[in-house]
């Protein structure tokens, strides 16, 4: 259908032709008021179709010459710069100037530069005959020789075979345009020719040395390379012009609906069919991103064009993609019209800042939310022209998924909109594309949305996230928050506390959400579904973000439903950035929610709903008092991961007399949970276990592990847990486990063939056999030692068993001699378990290990 700004431009067309007119004049005979046709005109000047000359009135006229590069999709848009320098390539005296464009694979730059040849010759810059003649260097890249003499033709007898002197494509390309595809392959011989040429505007043809060829030739180049990379710098520098074309997928959504649609109409004249395209398909187009840019989405449509007439090749009209009645078809034939709109127009932009005051000033008022509604409707009458119904239905169909997935499904908000409310909606988004967005501040706006309706904001920006991922989309387009939901604002703005569930997996926390919204039919809780390895200081990141886009606004108090984790610390952790009234409860449920979510819905006091929840049991748990634990504890915490402090707990757990509770905690949660508390909050903290050294002006004791296994560690270790109530054997109990645990770790990746959970049990037996005999205590780190050392070590007398290897070592002195007659004792019950001998050497080495103590 012929759009109001095109009748316009007919008008002027039909009845001035040639003559200068005035607006009032047009605004007369077209009908129309001196306002929208004011808007029309600068439409249509700043597509080039017409030319204005400022005073007292304005006057307009239609444009003599076609708009520059009107067939480059994004020519007043994307490429508007790259059209701008392309002119002036054509234009610039006596002869213009050589350009190389560049860019990925398929984002036609042989289209521009086939574009240039044509723009040149409606110029008249170039006779009509001119030729373009165009060679890809890739064509030739393993035989130099042969490009060289294709690009500059060769003299008869230069090389066996030539017969005759012919002219090369250079020669054929004079007074034209000569277009060097890929030119990175030209070797270096031939850009110094070429670079010759560009300075002096001859050459000499393979086998001439007398007789330069004279040629007017305009020269483009292109690449999908960098330029420093492969191509002469001398050469490069004679070519003052580079213009790069940008990936499809960087394209405005604007450009890349027009080349689709382009792609589509080309189709439909090949095959003389009309095509129907459901959205989901177009949709799916604009996200290409393959390596081929425009020519991979081409092909891509040429294929669903195939497949589609394969199947109905004998319909007029053939659908693509899905034939649900939900879907919306996009109608593309041979006739259909290819819009550009990536322009902007300054009438938009000064129309939306009107509408921007005229909202500040309904909502400074108080107006009803129904005022509002007739404001913007009006606005979008007024912008009416602008409608572009592939647009629009391409937002549509987006709006419709994100209303369901978004609004419906997780938030529980059920809208009743018509398909006109749809798409008036959705005209409104649209315009996203059609406007300079420099020209609008939309800060002031959103700071009052934000202030008069916090929750419909929040819900209604992640509606416009599922719709477009552009940058600013979102922010341009609050306005129509108040069309979408309507009388419904009041509802969802009525709920005065802020709901929060917090799960660990895909979807759990998403699907409790989505119940006890769609059961009490508004939005109450938000929900963030966790990974499993998750820290609680990047949970609470999640929490904290999402409380601070809650305005403190009538807020009466927090409540977050979480799976697993620890309460103290959630609890503490929100309490540092809100000062609200806080509930954590634990191990939540769909029933624990759904309760809470009816009596935030009911708007019931906050002790009220705590009571309520309390009375869920222990299995549930909820905290809402502030402190690392109610219980005497010891805190567990490992640098290398959650892993570590579980065995270690466990090993605790299994070994001591349990008289206090173990809390593991993730290292980095652990140092600030130490930065951001005062003593108190560790009032029954009898000490902290980690890996590594700690520094915090605190008073409480911290050991690191592996201080544990020397002496003096051992006894710190040992004097804190007996002060603790502790029994002396379950601590040593308690260190042979952790030994255990150590030595298994370090050797289960270097044991080939024996078990480490039964070599340890020989090992432990073979060093207290030791301690026994000499009546000696090992401390930790040298046990820690032994044991390696003689896992290692049965391993390697197994395996080396049969070479009967037994190096001369000599044991002089008493003392010597008393340990390798004890060693050969204690060492018999292995010997004959695993059928090998230990030789005299590892006895040596034993002796080493242990000298100090004996």
């Amino acid at each position: 259908m012929t759009k109001s700004v095109d009748k316009v431009y007919k008008v002027i067309q039909e009845e001035y032709g040639d003559e200068w007119t005035d607006t009032k004049t047009i605004a007369n005979v077209a009908g129309l008021s001196r306002n929208v046709i004011s808007i029309y005109l600068s439409q249509l000047y700043k597509e080039g179709k017409l030319v204005k000359k400022n005073g007292r009135p304005v006057l307009w006229k239609i444009a003599k010459n076609d708009v520059p590069f009107q067939n480059l999709i994004g020519h007043s848009g994307s490429l508007k710069d790259i059209v701008k320098k392309c002119q002036e390539s054509i234009v610039y005296p006596p002869n213009g100037f050589p350009l190389i464009i560049t860019g990925p694979s398929g984002v036609g730059k042989s289209f521009l530069a086939k574009d240039i040849y044509n723009e040149a010759k409606k110029m008249k810059v170039i006779s009509d005959d001119a030729k373009f003649v165009t060679l890809n260097a890739a064509d030739y890249a393993n035989n130099p020789e042969l490009l060289s003499s294709v690009l500059f033709g060769y003299k008869k007898g230069a090389f066996t075979g030539a017969n005759e002197d012919t002219l090369g494509l250079i020669d054929q390309a004079d007074n034209g345009y000569f277009f060097l595809d890929e030119v990175h392959r030209l070797p270096k011989e031939s850009q110094e020719k070429l670079f010759s040429l560009l300075d002096l505007g001859k050459f000499y043809p393979l086998g001439e040395n007398e007789n330069a060829h004279q040629v007017n030739v305009r020269f483009i180049f292109a690449t999908t390379e960098d330029l420093d990379n492969f191509l002469l710098k001398t050469f490069v520098r004679r070519v003052p012009l580079h213009v790069s074309l940008p990936a499809f997928k960087d394209r405005p959504l604007t450009e890349r609906l027009a080349l689709i649609t382009n792609a589509f109409k080309e189709e439909a004249i090949r095959i003389d069919r009309r095509f129907y395209i459901t959205n989901k398909v177009i949709e799916e187009l604009t996200k290409n991103d393959a390596s081929g840019n425009v020519g991979a989405m081409q092909n891509e449509v040429k294929l669903l064009c195939a497949s589609a007439y394969t199947e109905n090749h004998q319909d007029k009209d053939i659908h693509i993609g899905s034939s649900s009645e939900n879907d919306n078809y996009i109608i593309i034939d041979k006739d259909t019209d290819i819009n550009d709109h990536s322009g902007s127009v300054d009438a938009e932009a000064d129309l939306i800042e009107e509408l921007h005051f005229a909202l500040k000033e309904s909502t400074s008022k108080k107006d009803t939310i129904s005022n509002q509604i007739l404001l913007l409707m009006k606005f979008l009458r007024k912008l009416d022209y602008l409608m572009d119904e592939n647009l629009v239905q391409s937002i549509s169909y987006k709006l419709r998924i994100g209303i369901e997935s978004i609004l419906n499904k997780r938030y529980g908000l059920k809208l009743q909109l018509s398909d006109a409310d749809i798409k008036q909606i959705s005209f409104g988004l649209s315009l996203y594309y059609f406007t300079d967005r420099k020209k609008v501040n939309m800060t002031e706006l959103n700071s009052d949305f934000e202030e008069l309706y916090p929750r419909a904001m929040y819900v209604y920006k992640q509606l416009l996230r599922e719709i477009s991922d552009d940058e600013g989309f979102e922010e341009f387009n609050i306005p129509w928050l108040v069309l979408l939901f309507k009388d419904r604002i009041k509802k969802i703005e009525s709920i005065q506390y802020t709901g929060i569930i917090l799960a660990h997996g895909d979807s759990t926390a998403t699907s409790i959400q989505s119940v006890v919204n769609n059961l009490c039919g508004n939005y109450i809780f938000e929900a963030f579904d966790m990974p499993i390895d998750i820290s609680i200081h990047e949970i609470n990141n999640y929490v904290q973000k999402y409380i601070r886009q809650q305005k403190d606004r009538d807020h009466k108090g927090i409540f977050v439903l979480f799976d697993m984790g620890s309460l103290t610390q959630m609890f503490s952790e929100i309490k540092k950035y809100s000062n609200c009234e806080l509930l954590v409860i634990n191990n939540v449920t769909t029933a624990t929610a759904l309760d809470v979510g009816i009596r935030i819905q009911r708007n019931d006091g906050f002790k009220e709903i705590t009571r309520a929840a309390n009375k869920f049991g222990e299995a549930c748990g909820t905290q809402y008092y502030e402190g690392l634990s109610d219980n005497s504890n010891i805190v567990v915490s490992c640098m290398s991961g959650v892993g570590l402090s579980e065995e270690i707990k466990r090993m605790m757990l299994e070994s001591l007399s349990n008289k206090f509770e173990i809390i593991t905690m993730d290292y980095k949660d652990l140092k600030q949970t130490l930065e951001n508390h005062e003593q108190k909050f560790f009032d029954k903290t009898k000490f902290v276990v980690t890996t590594t050294d700690i520094d915090t002006n605190l008073d409480i004791d911290i050991i690191n592990i592996y201080d544990i296994m020397e002496k003096n560690g051992y006894a710190r270790f040992e004097k804190l847990l007996l002060n603790s109530g502790e029994q002396k054997p379950n601590i040593e109990a308690l260190m042979n486990k952790i030994l255990k645990f150590f030595t298994i770790e370090g050797i289960k990746d270097r044991l080939q063939f024996l078990n480490p959970d039964v070599v340890i049990d020989e090992v432990q037996l073979i060093t207290q056999r030791y301690q026994e005999y000499y009546d000696i205590s090992l401390d930790g780190k040298t046990k820690l030692n032994l044991y390696m050392h003689l896992s290692l070590m049965i391993e390697r007398m197994l395996v080396n068993s049969r070479k009967q290897e037994n190096p001369s070592v000599s044991f002089e002195g008493d003392k010597e001699k008393e340990f390798y007659s004890v060693s050969k004792t204690i060492f018999k019950g292995i010997e004959l378990k695993y059928n090998f001998q230990v030789n005299d050497y590892e006895i040596s080495l034993m002796y080493q290990l242990l000298h100090f103590y004996i």
